[in-house]
Formats: structure tokens, C-alpha cells, sequence
């Protein structure tokens, strides 16, 4: 008798899995573009990235859907995976995942980064969501450095 081992999920596929969890039974649309055309309304923006850099990411995928779970549908729910979220951090001024970004008409509204105690992770979606658009924030270019210590 031979016992062959697999590899388990990468972080990764956990990701995916979560996701796709999120499309199914929560309705969030994922971002398949580098400029995705956001509803008008209001908008709650996921941003993640690779869970092995930061599990909070997973979290995030089951916390945000109970968190928006009471708005209905009066909230488009959206999410970014790890191929897209890097440009939308940077547009967004967001300095890491995961991050929720919040949006009215397409317009910057604030951003809830990492995760919180349930109660206030709630007052805050609530406060966003109720708050004025805010101007956008000025997202800054990284740039690697080189062996000499000088940017590239």
C-alpha cells in the first residue's frame, strides 16, 4: 500500500475559496479590470492581497458580508483580489490590506483599513456610509530602491 500526499490549499487558494464564497452567497462582484466602473450609489470596495503576508485578509472576507448584511441591497458590494488591488491601493491611498474602500456615485466617501473590534467595525461601515464624499486622497508611487540605497 502506497500513501500519496498532496500538497493542502495554498494561501492562495484559501483566497480564492473565500472569494468565490463572497460572489456566491453574498453577492459581491470581483474587480476583473485595472479601471472598474463602480455603480452609482453606495459602494463598499475590498481590497486584499496574499494571506500568507497577512491573514487579517481572511477575516476580512467573512467580517465585511455580516457587516454589510443588514443594508440590503442599497449597498453594491465589491471585491479585489490580489491581482488588482495593488493599483487600487495606490489610487486610493490605502496602505494595506485588507482594506474596505467606500464610495458614493463612484466617488471617494473614506476607508476602513484592517479589522477591528465587531462593534466598532460596525459604527464605522454605518459612519461611511452615512458620511459625505471626501476629496480623494493623493495616492503616492513606491518605488523600489537599488543595491546603492537610491530610488529606481
Amino acid at each position: 500500500m502506497s500513501l500519496e500526499l498532496k500538497p493542502g490549499p495554498t494561501s492562495l487558494d484559501r483566497l480564492e475559496t473565500a472569494i468565490g464564497r463572497m460572489q456566491q452567497k453574498h453577492g459581491f462582484t470581483r474587480v476583473d479590470t485595472a479601471t472598474p466602473a463602480f455603480p452609482a450609489g453606495l459602494t463598499a470596495l475590498l481590497l486584499t492581497e496574499d494571506p500568507q503576508r497577512n491573514l487579517e485578509v481572511l477575516d476580512a472576507c467573512v467580517i465585511l458580508p455580516e457587516a454589510l448584511k443588514g443594508l440590503g441591497e442599497q449597498v453594491a458590494r465589491w471585491v479585489a483580489g490580489p491581482d488588482f488591488a495593488p493599483a487600487l491601493m495606490q489610487q486610493y491611498a490605502v496602505p494595506r490590506a485588507p482594506a474596505v474602500v467606500f464610495l458614493r456615485d463612484g466617488q471617494y466617501v473614506g476607508v476602513l483599513s484592517g479589522i477591528r473590534d465587531w462593534s466598532e467595525y460596525q459604527a464605522e461601515v454605518g459612519r461611511l456610509l452615512s458620511g459625505p464624499a471626501q476629496p480623494k486622497p493623493i495616492g503616492i508611487p513606491v518605488r523600489a530602491a537599488t543595491p546603492s540605497g537610491a530610488c529606481a
